[in-house]
């Protein structure tokens, strides 16, 4: 009975430790938090295409996203997505992302519930090797499911597990695309 007591006790702390965080701590964890968590690269080759892309962290603490679009064998596109987060987003009007690019059009991503088959894009085109902070409303998101779109379906904000980026302008060539920061905004 005293160990269910404590723990009880400790959750409610952690509540309203958390509560009482400002917002700016809030966005701080979050920033933080994604930096940590696990990035897979997803490309055209899981049906035979030939493009290769593949990301990592760059002495900078960024994230670089990087590679080769090829349209060859029906291919044309690469991604990376985090794994291993699991966010309540639903008091939030959307996610800002600060990011350099290369002029090309690409998608911001984001994974609601468990199916790895649905996701969610909103297209993303940063000027050609400056810094630009975007602000990606929630509600410019809309379904897909292998490059094709669902049409009426929502996020689901309250149960986000997971953010990337999609390169699928079915233009060959090489793309370079850094991520500084990835946080909510009300």
């Amino acid at each position: 009975m005293k160990s269910i007591k404590s723990l009880l006790l400790l959750t409610a702390s952690i509540i309203l430790s958390t509560t009482a965080m400002s917002q700016t701590e809030k966005d701080q964890n979050f920033a933080q938090e994604t930096k940590t968590l696990k990035w897979q690269s997803v490309n055209d080759s899981v049906m035979g295409g030939l493009s290769k892309g593949t990301s990592y962290e760059t002495e900078a603490s960024k994230r670089m996203f990087r590679g080769i679009i090829s349209l060859k064998n029906n291919g044309g596109f690469s991604s990376i997505r985090s794994s291993g987060g699991n966010y309540d987003l639903s008091e939030f009007t959307g996610m800002e992302i600060t990011v350099r690019g290369d002029g090309r059009k690409y998608y911001f991503t984001s994974r609601s519930g468990g199916s790895s088959r649905l996701a969610f894009w909103s297209p993303v085109q940063p000027k050609a090797g400056e810094w630009e902070t975007i602000k990606v409303s929630f509600k410019t998101f809309y379904g897909t499911s292998f490059g094709r779109t669902l049409p009426g379906l929502k996020l689901n904000t309250k149960t986000i597990n997971s953010f990337g980026f999609m390169l699928y302008d079915k233009k060959d060539g090489e793309f370079t695309l850094e991520i500084k920061s990835i946080h909510p905004y009300k």
